[in-house]
């Protein structure tokens, strides 16, 4: 049994010489089997990490497709990046607030006893509305709509050549080893050309980068068995300025939010205040890493791990 499941394994395996559309087939497969093993722990919010990991293979789904989008039939490329937004923006209400509920209580844990007690106050008013976003979760998750779509994508993942753009000539650019150095080098330009408004960038732009550098991983990891063992490397790299500017991103979106909360009591606001302010001062020291990082990454040695990587696709 074991060796069948190792065949199975293999034939399932990206390879060099599958077209385009056949390699996004089987990353879908292997995406949706991972966002529906964590359904059950979204749905009762045991382990928050169950709707991170849901999220981030919905993330990934989405991404995939604005990479090679063009080898689907645009028909089929519309339908599903619309499904997998709408679970996208109902897992994302719940994961903002599981994040920056935990950020309130390590925050928390450093104030002085009465002043911990109207902060729990203020993570109870949260909790309430995540518990609301749940809800609102639940009935996406028991919906028609949402059985239909995922019945249709598993579908789609599992039939070679569904959805699927007819490569009208032989000798024209489809297949993995020819196209994918090409995508990944403008998915590294993308990154790379913000160097023309750094250092001092407004958290806007920085957000901006944040998505292009998770773009950039997320290609580089759906492609990582077929490349050499120098993209491991860089993928460590990126994930690191990936890390710092999520960060940096959770400061402004978070500071944000709770400034935004309403009757709330003059002691519920100090607390808020306190941590707005000490979110301020952490965001000081994480855009001292940003630039040191920023220029390791553009190191030429980093950039060879890069290009060494793709050696391999011949």
């Amino acid at each position: 049994m074991a060796t069948d499941g190792k065949k199975a394994k293999k034939k399932k395996a990206i390879l060099p010489t599958d077209p385009m559309a056949e390699a996004g087939r089987k990353i879908f497969a292997q995406q949706i089997r991972r966002m529906k093993s964590h359904e059950a722990g979204s749905r009762t919010g045991e382990d928050i990490e169950s709707v991170h990991q849901m999220r981030v293979a919905i993330r990934r789904m989405r991404s995939l497709f604005n990479l090679i989008g063009v080898y689907y039939r645009p028909k089929t490329v519309a339908k599903y990046q619309r499904g997998l937004r709408d679970i996208a923006r109902a897992l994302g209400a719940i994961r903002d607030l599981d994040v920056l509920i935990l950020d309130l209580q390590d925050f928390q844990a450093s104030l002085p006893p009465a002043s911990q007690s109207d902060m729990a106050q203020v993570v109870s008013i949260l909790d309430e509305r995540r518990e609301e976003y749940r809800i609102g979760l639940n009935q996406l998750f028991d919906s028609k709509r949402y059985s239909r779509f995922l019945r249709q994508f598993q579908r789609l993942a599992k039939g070679r050549g569904r959805g699927a753009r007819r490569v009208k000539r032989a000798e024209a650019p489809h297949q993995v080893r020819h196209v994918l150095p090409l995508l990944l080098h403008e998915r590294l330009a993308r990154v790379r050309s913000y160097d023309s408004v750094l250092p001092a960038a407004e958290d806007e732009i920085l957000h901006a980068l944040r998505v292009e550098y998770k773009q950039l991983r997320y290609a580089l990891e759906f492609f990582q068995p077929i490349l050499g063992s120098s993209a491991g490397r860089f993928l460590q790299q990126a994930k690191q300025m990936q890390d710092i500017l999520g960060r940096i991103n959770d400061i402004a979106v978070f500071s944000a939010y709770v400034s935004r909360l309403d009757d709330l009591t003059p002691e519920q606001d100090a607390v808020v205040e306190a941590y707005v302010a000490a979110c301020n001062e952490e965001l000081v020291g994480l855009r001292e890493q940003f630039n040191d990082a920023w220029l390791r990454f553009n190191k030429r040695a980093t950039q060879r791990q890069f290009s060494d990587s793709l050696l391999v696709l011949r």
